[in-house]
């Protein structure tokens, strides 16, 4: 160990401290950036077609929800809201890959069932936007 010592420089030490502290960045952009979303409200939106069908509040939701999106006589699909989470919970369609997909809480997730035209998209409402300011 005590080659190693000999062998670094007064630099080496002040290079291998800031990469340290760099390696922390990335930890306070992504703290930042959580803490501007605070104020969101977060809301599933439920269409069929393109056609808005229903939303759901999903921030400060409690306890469990569940109900049917029926888009013909033999098409439809269970969506279940537990807490602040949203899924499919059951399909009758052949693949099932919309109830494989599991729950989604975040703004820019989706569970969409391709059969049934059916898609669960998460929104971020009351968002901050930035301006944007054009100069020429």
């Amino acid at each position: 160990m005590k080659q190693i010592f000999r062998m670094m420089k007064p630099w080496d030490v002040v290079l291998l401290l800031l990469f340290i502290l760099l390696s922390f960045v990335p930890l306070a952009v992504f703290a930042y950036q959580q803490s501007l979303t605070a104020g969101t409200v977060y809301t599933a939106v439920i269409s069929v077609d393109q056609e808005v069908v229903k939303r759901v509040v999903l921030t400060g939701h409690e306890g469990k929800e569940a109900f049917v999106i029926q888009n013909s006589d033999f098409a439809s699909n269970t969506i279940e809201v537990d807490g602040q989470a949203i899924r499919i919970k059951a399909a009758t369609c052949k693949d099932q890959v919309c109830v494989r997909m599991g729950w989604i809480s975040r703004p820019g997730q989706t569970v969409v069932c391709l059969p049934h035209r059916v898609l669960i998209e998460i929104q971020a409402e009351g968002e901050q936007e930035d301006e944007i300011i054009l100069s020429y």
